[in-house]
Order: C-alpha cells, then sequence, then structure tokens
C-alpha cells in the first residue's frame, strides 16, 4: 500500500468517526421545543374502605379520554386505570400502600392497522402519605413509586421497563365552614413533579410536571366530589428537548366505607379527611 493509499484510508475512517455524530448532534436543538397543545378529560373513582381498625382497601377507577381533531377533551378514548392497594394506617397522620395497577391503552390512531387497539400495562405501587393537620385545613405530602412495564401502540413496539418517583403536595382549606364537613366547599392547591429512569431513560428524567387546582364538595362523611383544570408538561422519552403541553379537565368521586362491625369502630381519624 502507497502512502498516499494510506493517507486516503485514514482520511476516509476519520471522517465516518467523527462525521456521524457530529451530523447527529447537529440535529438536536438549541432550545426546548414545546408541542401543540393537546387536551383530555381524566375522571376518577376513588374507593377507601375499611376493614380493619388499621387496615384499608383502596380501590380506583380511572376513565380517561383525549382530544382530536373532531372535538377537545373527549374526542377518544385515552385510558383505562385499574389500581388497587393495600392501605395501613401507621398513625392518623401517616400511611402507607402497596398494590397493583393494570392500564389500558387505546390506539392514538384509531383503525390504523399500524397500531394496536388496546395495549394492556401492568404495573406495582407502593405510596406513603404524610398529614399535617392545621386549625381548619389538611396539608399533605404524597411520596409514590411505580415499576411499570410497557410498550407503545405501535405493531410490534418493543417492551421496556421504568420506575417512577412522585411527589405530590396539596391541600384541602374549607371555604364556607371553619372545618372539614358535610355541606363545605373546599379548595385544593395541588402541584405533583414525577422523575423516572430506566435503560431507556436517557435524558429525559421529568416524565410529568402536573399543576392541579380543583373546588371540592363535602356531600357527606362519606361522599366527596372534586373538580378541576389542570395544565401538565414533562420530556418526552425519546427526545428529551420535545416537553408535552396539555389542558386535562379533572372530575373526581372519593367514597368512604366502614366494613368493621359498628360496635368495633373508632372515630374517623383525619387522614383521609
Amino acid at each position: 500500500m502507497t502512502f498516499n493509499t494510506r493517507a486516503i484510508t485514514l482520511l476516509l475512517t476519520s471522517w465516518f468517526l467523527f462525521s456521524f455524530p457530529a451530523n447527529a448532534q447537529d440535529e438536536r436543538p438549541d432550545e426546548a421545543i414545546k408541542q401543540p397543545l393537546s387536551t383530555a378529560a381524566w375522571n376518577g373513582f376513588y374507593g377507601k374502605f375499611r376493614i380493619s381498625d388499621k387496615i384499608f382497601w383502596d380501590a380506583q377507577f380511572h376513565y380517561r379520554r383525549v382530544g382530536n381533531e373532531s372535538a377537545d377533551y373527549l374526542g377518544q378514548m385515552g385510558q383505562i386505570y385499574n389500581r388497587h392497594a393495600i392501605n395501613y394506617l401507621v398513625n392518623e397522620r401517616f400511611s402507607v400502600s402497596l398494590g397493583p395497577v393494570l392500564r389500558l391503552n387505546f390506539s392514538p390512531d384509531p383503525g390504523n392497522p399500524e397500531f394496536d387497539n388496546l395495549v394492556l400495562e401492568p404495573r406495582i405501587w407502593h405510596e406513603y402519605l404524610f398529614a399535617m393537620p392545621l386549625s381548619r385545613s389538611m396539608i399533605y405530602h404524597r411520596i409514590r413509586i411505580e415499576h411499570r412495564w410497557s410498550r407503545s401502540n405501535a405493531v410490534g413496539a418493543d417492551w421496556i421497563f421504568r420506575n417512577r418517583w412522585r411527589y405530590k403536595f396539596y391541600m384541602n382549606i374549607p371555604l364556607n365552614n371553619n372545618k372539614l364537613a358535610p355541606g363545605t366547599v373546599f379548595f385544593t392547591p395541588d402541584i405533583e413533579i414525577i422523575m423516572q429512569n430506566g435503560k431507556k431513560v436517557v435524558d429525559s428524567p421529568l416524565e410529568d410536571l402536573r399543576i392541579n387546582p380543583s373546588i371540592g364538595y363535602i356531600l357527606n362523611p362519606r361522599v366527596k366530589l372534586t373538580v378541576g383544570m389542570m395544565y401538565t408538561t414533562g420530556q418526552t422519552l425519546d427526545a428529551g428537548y420535545l416537553y408535552t403541553n396539555r389542558w386535562i379537565f379533572r372530575t373526581n368521586a372519593y367514597f368512604s366505607l366502614d366494613f368493621r362491625k359498628k360496635e368495633s369502630r373508632v372515630p374517623r381519624t383525619r387522614l383521609f379527611d
């Protein structure tokens, strides 16, 4: 091999090694990009059933729709959640929960053969809830950790594993009463940050930031209702520079039942007021 041939070979090799990473880097924008605004409607059912002095069954059902070209908020099916757990009341200001989740993810483009109409997503979750009673209101700190196995609805998509690390701060502040009691309208400032990690999480640790103020009404000691408008943003999994941009209309119903014998019941703890 002559000197010129060796020199040309070295130059070509260097070009292949360094030009492709440079090109890939050039394709990455200099600033974060926000996706076009999307909308959704989330409806939740939260059941808290007391089995013993310390143990509750936590049963949750969520019905979620997403906006499309034909209608904002309610255009098509998004997801259905079934979340359950056994909740242990450590004391009146602290409880822990552990249980399974099964989420049903519907196709983002119904009728498109490139997408499966339905994909199941199993999870395991555990939660740690701290309550701080004040004279007229309640403050909560919630730490929830989820282990999820998911895949997109694209036909043949691979399964991936991720962990979600969630911290939520919220309050219940009575507006027409000096305490949280039946007949009370209350305001709930609510903010949650959701982080994620896993092999596929390269540059998108911030999955979601949720700002969710709501108004609620305590119908009776066992039922309360809330309604609110939530804004969320977070990094997309495949491109950390691309941020979601969503408005979500939320309605929730909370039910509480006591399965213990009537004579063994004790006054309700304030943790779940």
